[in-house]
């Protein structure tokens, strides 16, 4: 069911101009506004052809790599929106004069902002939208126009304002679990995946449902068993700084939402689907028992004006996964995290032609596993053009922070681990761009078990450069907050930060500093 955009919508007064403001919606007559780029990537259309598409939420593969040269150093610039904590990375108009996030209500009750990137101000803000939105990026396509998802909705905004230009109700089975995000398709499409595992296709024009598959209804699959946050065993000065960002409408939500971030949410899609050039859709969720997840591989058939999902295979998993499946640029090798950490490196061709290892045509086996020792996977893998994965890993049991994986096809070589020290651990999804590596470094103080969970003690974090070549930490600059996102890299070559403060949030210290949240923006150190 599409609903018409309401005539008033609860958007505040505008702070200035943004976004792709001159130009009228979908007009394949406009010209671009593009950026005066840092770099020129490669991306298909209707993505821009800008620096603006290298975090694992947004771009069609997730593969979280960009073929650019960010800095070195950097300092901070400024720091805005205090008490919104944020659970996705945030975007770029194409011409990088604006940056959209999603976030928690904070003090004004407001979760999706407009910010211009060079004075910090807020362009717009929504302070109407779902809880649920706090999952969604914001995918910007060439012409600037918006879309997000938000609750069971899929909408279009209006860049210079924020307001609606179609919502589209997209039905939803599940109690539990969040959409999270959505992608344009090789046909210029959206897709996304709601929480009871139907995937659905929508017109980006005007919001017309044009396909759907439940994989659940397909396969069989169940979602995995929820992790819950022990409220009855978490000490009230935690549950007070998480009431602190998410304030006492939605708190109870934020409980169900803090046991997806830390396993599983009880909802059949864990994480954000990838699309890639072989009109394909993969995805990551459920499985055959509430211990066994699975990613998902759809065919997009038919016509671009009458497409259809198809499936076409599936590969089990420990469930719980963390991690989106990442896809290369021409979308013959995909490769994402399990629930115990392990990554998956899968030949798309040959499972598609079922010529891998599994004798059954409609499931997949893994090109390679690596099974590192301890640990867990908290958060997509970052997959660079000459398919070396690098990924992080978190928790008491880590032996190395980072590991960089040569793919040889069907195995893998291990091109460097890094070693933090012993309380180290990288608390966001690593942004790689041509000689460097970016995110948070966090010290985690020695962990606590309370109920299922392990909570840290203390935590201290820096935003941090390190050499692609050697895994060497080369900078590092103070940060208040454990992150989740990634330090993103904009358009004009400057560093964006969003942080939820997840670990400030859990630390078993009544006198710990409560989470900041907020945007930073870091610029290069002359």
């Amino acid at each position: 069911m599409r609903i018409a955009a309401p005539s008033s919508v609860l958007v505040a007064a505008l702070a200035g101009c943004g976004g792709a403001g001159s130009q009228p919606p979908n007009d394949p007559e406009a010209e671009p506004l593009w950026a005066d780029e840092h770099c020129r990537l490669a991306n298909p259309a209707p993505y821009p052809p800008t620096g603006t598409y290298m975090s694992n939420h947004v771009g069609r593969e997730n593969s979280n790599a960009i073929p650019c040269a960010g800095p070195r150093a950097f300092d901070l610039e400024w720091h805005v929106l205090e008490t919104h904590a944020s659970a996705q990375p945030n975007t770029f108009a194409p011409d990088g004069k604006t940056t959209y996030l999603t976030t928690t209500p904070g003090d004004d009750g407001c979760n999706a902002f407009a910010v211009d990137t060079e004075t910090g101000e807020v362009v717009w803000k929504r302070c109407d939208l779902p809880f649920g939105v706090l999952a969604s990026t914001i995918d910007v396509d060439e012409r600037g126009d918006l879309f997000v998802t938000a609750g069971n909705t899929a909408r279009a905004l209006d860049p210079n304002t924020g307001a609606d230009r179609w919502v589209t109700e997209l039905p939803n089975t599940s109690g539990a679990g969040a959409t999270y995000g959505l992608k344009f398709t090789v046909d210029g499409h959206l897709v996304t995946q709601v929480p009871d595992g139907t995937v659905y296709l929508v017109q980006r024009t005007d919001g017309k449902i044009l396909a759907e598959l439940s994989v659940p209804g397909e396969t069989g699959f169940v979602p995995a068993e929820p992790t819950t946050l022990p409220v009855e065993m978490t000490p009230a000065y935690v549950l007070a700084r998480l009431r602190l960002l998410v304030g006492d409408k939605h708190y109870d939500e934020a409980i169900a939402g803090l046991g997806g971030l830390l396993g599983a949410s009880g909802g059949f899609a864990d994480n954000t689907v990838c699309t890639t050039a072989r009109r394909q859709v993969l995805t990551v969720g459920g499985g055959p028992d509430k211990f066994t997840g699975a990613a998902v591989a759809l065919d997009i058939v038919g016509t671009v004006d009458e497409p259809g999902l198809k499936f076409r295979w599936a590969m089990p998993l420990a469930a719980g996964s963390a991690s989106s499946v990442v896809a290369s640029s021409d979308g013959e090798r995909a490769v994402l995290g399990d629930g115990n950490g392990h990554i998956h490196m899968i030949d798309v061709p040959a499972c598609d032609d079922n010529t891998d290892a599994d004798p059954e045509p409609d499931r997949c086996a893994p090109a390679w596993v690596f099974e590192h020792p301890g640990g867990k996977l908290l958060g997509t893998v970052a997959l660079d053009d000459d398919g070396t994965v690098y990924a992080f890993t978190t928790g008491a049991e880590r032996v190395e922070e980072i590991y960089a994986l040569r793919d040889r096809g069907d195995r893998y070589d291990l091109k460097w681990a890094s070693d933090f020290g012993p309380i180290a651990q990288m608390t966001t999804v690593l942004t790689v761009t041509d000689d460097a590596i970016y995110g948070v470094l966090s010290q985690v103080e020695p962990l606590v078990t309370v109920g299922a969970l392990t909570l840290p003690k203390s935590v201290r974090n820096e935003a941090v450069v390190i050499d692609k070549e050697s895994g060497v930490v080369v900078h590092r600059e103070s940060t208040p907050d454990s992150s989740l996102t990634e330090l993103v890299l904009s358009p004009r070559g400057e560093l964006f930060l969003t942080a939820l403060g997840l670990y400030e949030i859990l630390t078993l210290d009544p006198a710990g500093r409560d989470p900041v949240g907020g945007l930073r923006k870091y610029v290069a150190r002359e």
